[in-house]
């Protein structure tokens, strides 16, 4: 807490209002058991406290402490109002016990709540303010903000802290000043607020009031100054009301939430409402709009399938895509309790080496070989010391601004010798530090000793690129195992069990491995009869 709250004060002083920048003196001010009790409070779900249910170790007196934090205006010890925040407090044998008209002990608690609620009672609200002392926190918003600031996101907290002084999450260094906080001026920083007040409000509201749902758009932060990643973040917001708009059949609201959008699915989601209330000429041209730039991989391959339907509803002659059929092979194995991945692979076994990686291997020996590159100090990529990765990570930033690098480190896959020693480099240097493409469990010294070997430079190459073109997207749906046969080379094995089928995007992988001839197939189980074992095309 005093590490957070003091970088922040320092970093972006200049920055934060003058309640801010009181809560912070008053804190500064109390004693360390004060500081103790506050920061305790400060970290649990409720406002309101119980004072005789307060204990902790390293506070020797709370009642000193709390005098203390009350007249530096941290906390109140005014009781609740509210007689359901009250009724929250106690036990069900407290309730019963401090019920002012009679109560069967064999009552619920959720029932004892309603009659104690209904009764409305003043005399009932006076005798649980009056059963205990009472703490309520006041800066909950200004540690939000301090928190906002540090994390330059509203998805980290100080549980981070605990994470890596257990040892459980470790980070690379890099370097972390003024130049590269999360946020330049105030009223940037009041935006990301904005938002987060969004955000937090989106979870109260009724989700089945379109009129709450609109309300809340127009409460959203401009995004018209650049700010890349509050233009995300609020996208992503507008997508979530606008889906849940069509789940209301408010199609016109919905339609007019996502062309407030940029970002993927807002396009895809336009399309198909257009088409479902018949404006198919809307819809051809947005289609047409998306085949010239598309935002992903996933938006262009949804336009291909969906533009042939498209046409004939228009009555427009079309020519089915050929959808890519990739090599499959259909096993029969004997059923157990393990998951079919496995099975298959110690099925696999007996033909060489076999490892289940799914997303691992390529992602990991991607991640060891740009390791440098990803964390490279960049101007506002870093903003707290707990990053797995740059902020500018799954998005086309990523690339443009390490352009040079990249493509002096793809050169080296021309020689296998110098890209292998690099990965093997950074392998042993590097282990068990954060890395968003490297899951160290999955990563053995075999397994990257035959994948180095075995895959030739030019595979690697291919879907490295294919890899960079969209970091979110294509870091997912390699398949389940990798195989490599007693007499050389390797394969790539999707297992499907029975019922199962591939998904988008490991269809798009698998074309992508058939156009540059990376042996891949897809392995259909079924499950046999006692003592049947097959294999076949």
């Amino acid at each position: 807490f005093l590490c957070l709250v003091g970088f922040v004060h320092e970093t972006y002083h200049e920055l934060l209002s003058p309640s801010e920048r009181l809560w912070f003196d008053a804190f500064q001010q109390a004693s360390t058991p004060a500081q103790c009790l506050y920061v305790r409070l400060l970290g649990r779900r409720s406002d309101v406290f119980r004072q005789s249910k307060l204990q902790y170790a390293e506070i020797p007196d709370i009642e000193t402490a709390a005098q203390e934090l009350c007249a530096l205006g941290l906390i109140a010890r005014e009781a609740p109002e509210s007689l359901e925040v009250l009724c929250e407090k106690f036990t069900k044998q407290e309730l019963q016990r401090l019920s002012v008209t009679a109560v069967a002990k064999q009552v619920s608690r959720p029932q004892l709540l309603e009659h104690l609620l209904q009764q409305e009672s003043k005399t009932q609200t006076r005798a649980l303010q009056q059963a205990d002392q009472w703490l309520t926190v006041i800066g909950q918003r200004e540690y939000a903000i301090f928190s906002l600031c540090f994390f330059g996101n509203a998805y980290q907290d100080a549980s981070e802290f605990v994470l890596r002084d257990l040892g459980i999450v470790q980070y690379e260094n890099y370097t972390i000043d003024q130049s590269s906080r999360a946020f330049q001026c105030r009223s940037q920083l009041d935006k990301h607020i904005q938002l987060l007040d969004c955000k937090n409000a989106l979870d109260q509201i009724d989700p089945s009031e379109p009129d709450e749902l609109l309300a809340l758009i127009d409460k959203l932060p401009n995004t018209n100054e650049g700010d890349e990643p509050l233009k995300r973040r609020t996208d992503r917001i507008r997508n979530s009301i606008a889906r849940q708009l069509e789940r209301l059949n408010q199609a016109e609201n919905a339609l007019s939430v996502y062309r407030l959008s940029d970002h993927h699915p807002c396009r895809e989601r336009q399309v198909r409402l257009l088409h479902k209330m018949d404006r198919f000429d809307e819809a051809m041209r947005l289609c047409k709009a998306i085949q010239a730039k598309p935002y992903s991989d996933e938006e262009a391959q949804f336009v291909r399938i969906f533009m042939p339907k498209l046409a004939k509803s228009l009555n427009l002659p079309s020519k089915r895509e050929k959808t890519f059929k990739p090599e499959s092979h259909k096993l029969t194995l004997s059923k157990t309790d393990h998951r079919v991945e496995f099975i298959t692979q110690d099925f696999y076994k007996q033909f060489g080496d076999c490892f289940y990686v799914e997303n691992t291997l390529f992602n990991a020996v991607f991640g060891l070989f740009i390791w440098d590159i990803l964390f490279l100090n960049l101007p506002g990529v870093f903003y707290n010391p707990f990053q797995s990765a740059p902020v500018d990570f799954y998005h086309s930033e990523f690339s443009k601004n390490r352009k040079t690098q990249l493509q002096e480190r793809f050169a080296e896959l021309q020689d296998p010798l110098k890209f292998s020693a690099r990965v093997w480099e950074n392998f042993e240097s590097k282990a068990n530090l954060s890395n968003p493409l490297v899951n160290w469990a999955y990563l053995s010294e075999a397994l990257l000793s035959k994948a180095l070997l075995r895959i030739p430079a030019q595979h690697w190459h291919v879907i490295f690129e294919r890899m960079l073109s969209d970091l979110r997207s294509h870091t997912n749906g390699f398949p389940d195992l990798i195989l490599f046969p007693s007499d050389g080379g390797y394969e790539l094995l999707e297992v499907k069990g029975p019922g199962d089928a591939l998904q988008k995007n490991q269809r798009r992988w698998m074309a992508f491995f058939s156009l540059h001839r990376i042996p891949c197939r897809v392995i259909h189980v079924r499950w046999a009869q006692e003592g049947q074992l097959s294999e076949s095309t």
